[in-house]
């Protein structure tokens, strides 16, 4: 269990990385959401998100039919990253949210957020190993030491009463 919580610890670190992440695959979720339904457009702003294609909704938080969920706040945070702008609105079609995102995981795949994370990964992974050769080298130095006289058990209370003698 210690091991288990050192590796989450080591995982800390990148929570924004993570926090990003979820964000951008948010997006992507919109952009299959507004598929299915037909929209064309988004309209997406701090507050709200308007769908706009056959008819025309709008709300704080989307919900797709797979049950995902997609925030005003958090959409309009990465778009704003995105676009390189900054606007009280952004309005995007579904094909250019999908070539936002694609650009985005490029940048993301070659950032040293990224790097980072795989030098953690990697580290995380290889700790069992060194835990394993540390264990086979106490394992070596217990069978070069001299044997030992096996322990004793103790008795049990009814072992010890049946060899009591008789009053």
């Amino acid at each position: 269990m210690d091991n288990l919580l050192k590796k989450a610890g080591a995982m800390t670190a990148h929570l924004d990385l993570f926090q990003h992440m979820l964000h951008l695959r948010g997006l992507l979720q919109l952009a299959a959401h507004m598929e299915e339904r037909g929209d064309r457009v988004t309209m997406v702003s701090a507050d709200n998100i308007t769908l706009i294609g056959a008819g025309m909704d709008s709300a704080g938080t989307i919900t797709t039919t797979k049950g995902a969920e997609i925030g005003s706040q958090s959409a309009y945070s990465v778009l704003r990253g995105l676009k390189g702008h900054d606007a009280p609105e952004y309005a995007v079609t579904r094909e250019e949210l999908k070539a936002l995102n694609a650009r985005a995981v490029s940048e993301l795949d070659a950032s040293d957020a990224m790097r980072a994370f795989g030098e953690t990964l990697t580290r995380i992974t290889a700790m069992p190993a060194a835990q394993g050769a540390a264990a086979q080298g106490v394992q070596s130095a217990a069978a070069e030491a001299p044997a030992e006289r096996p322990s004793r058990t103790r008795r049990s209370a009814e072992e010890a009463s049946s060899e009591a003698p008789a009053a």
